[in-house]
């Protein structure tokens, strides 16, 4: 019967593994992908552990799910696209990113191959743990860095975040106790540690689920979007007049819907929230920002926000700080005002208002 679960884990692992590292290396395009491959992935996670309850013999410990070294990894990456959106991360970063959870999920095939008797699963146990507490203390403190530089309001986002960094450290914490309980042979710590792993697990999945409800997101990818182009090389040119007509049309509406709401504003703007806000769906806003203006959407966003804080500069004084002004238009960092800023009127933020007022002050000893 264990011969038989061991073979059952091995193939549920590879089959998760396999759907989830898909869905990872395509979330670049879409960067809210990332806690949805977490959802799945802690879902899958918990659902292992209820299969080895009810397959295993009384008493016995299931093989550690390799999954744990990929959690604090998509929570870097879901913040670094929220804290950093201009910032892509490429394949071979991804890659690179993801090298320990692939060599675990190598070892852990090695260990189902193993007989039971050969001590493999107590040695790939402990391995396992410490490279997860490795990995959590080091994307978590990478995170903790990102927001704790940021300045802008506190959004739904950036709470979510900072919940699940925090869960990332308690995980921390519940991996030395479990690595503790491994050597020891008689529990001295009084309670049993690992279910609670899995209780920490079940608490980031609702925070997960609830935010991915609130904000829309679907949790299911859609396969027929997915392989729409997504760059402007890749967008077909319009083939008819009725064509180019809706892109316009829908350009415009975006355009108003952006300006009324100045949903652009919003430190955690997306497509998502652009597509339920204007009712257009995801995949024709992508064909509207690349084929009709010819630029990202995170570009687009960067323009009207630029628009918005040259036009702050030209009616404010110097009470305004340009600190505050970058905030105030929706960038999560000063730096990244400051580089859009130079990009698309030439100057930096404190040249511009500099040029203003020397104008200003000219205008004024003429007309005197």
């Amino acid at each position: 019967m264990e011969g038989f679960l061991v073979s059952v884990t091995l193939i549920y692992t590879l089959s998760i593994c396999g759907f989830l590292l898909a869905d990872y290396f395509n979330a670049h395009r879409q960067p809210s992908r990332y806690l949805v491959i977490g959802f799945w992935a802690t879902c899958s996670h918990v659902g292992y552990k209820l299969l080895w309850l009810a397959l295993g013999s009384l008493g016995s410990y299931e093989i550690p799910l390799p999954l744990g070294l990929l959690y604090p990894v998509l929570l870097y990456l879901f913040a670094r696209a929220y804290y950093l959106p201009e910032r892509t991360v490429s394949f071979r970063r991804l890659g690179y990113l993801s090298a320990p959870f692939l060599l675990h999920v190598g070892l852990f095939v090695v260990t189902c191959l193993q007989p039971l008797a050969s001590g493999w699963i107590t040695i790939y146990a402990q391995l396992y743990y410490v490279s997860t507490m490795v990995s959590l203390l080091t994307f978590g403190t990478l995170t903790v860095k990102m927001y704790s530089e940021s300045k802008a309001p506190a959004t739904a986002t950036d709470l979510l975040i900072r919940q699940l960094t925090m869960l990332c450290f308690g995980l921390v914490l519940l991996g030395y106790m479990v690595l503790y309980q491994l050597r020891v042979p008689d529990n001295e710590v009084g309670l049993e540690v690992r279910p609670m792993v899995y209780l920490f697990l079940a608490l980031g999945a609702g925070l997960m689920i609830r935010y991915l409800l609130t904000h829309h997101v679907p949790i299911v990818p859609d396969i027929k979007e997915r392989r729409r182009p997504e760059t402007v090389e890749d967008v077909p040119e319009p083939d008819n007049a009725a064509v180019a007509a809706e892109i316009a049309q829908c350009a415009g509406a975006i355009e108003r819907e952006l300006k009324r709401t100045q949903l652009y504003l919003n430190p955690s703007v997306s497509l998502d929230m652009v597509a339920q806000q204007t009712g257009i769906p995801r995949h024709l806003l992508t064909q509207v920002f690349n084929a009709y203006y010819q630029k990202s959407f995170y570009q687009f966003i960067a323009a009207m926000r630029i628009e918005y804080a040259v036009r702050r500069i030209s009616e404010s004084d110097e009470s305004l700080t340009l600190d505050a002004l970058s905030y105030e238009c929706g960038f999560n960092s000063k730096t990244s005002f400051n580089r859009y800023f130079k990009a698309y009127t030439g100057m930096t933020p404190s040249g511009y208002r500099a040029a203003r007022q020397s104008i200003t002050k000219q205008t004024f000893s003429i007309s005197q």
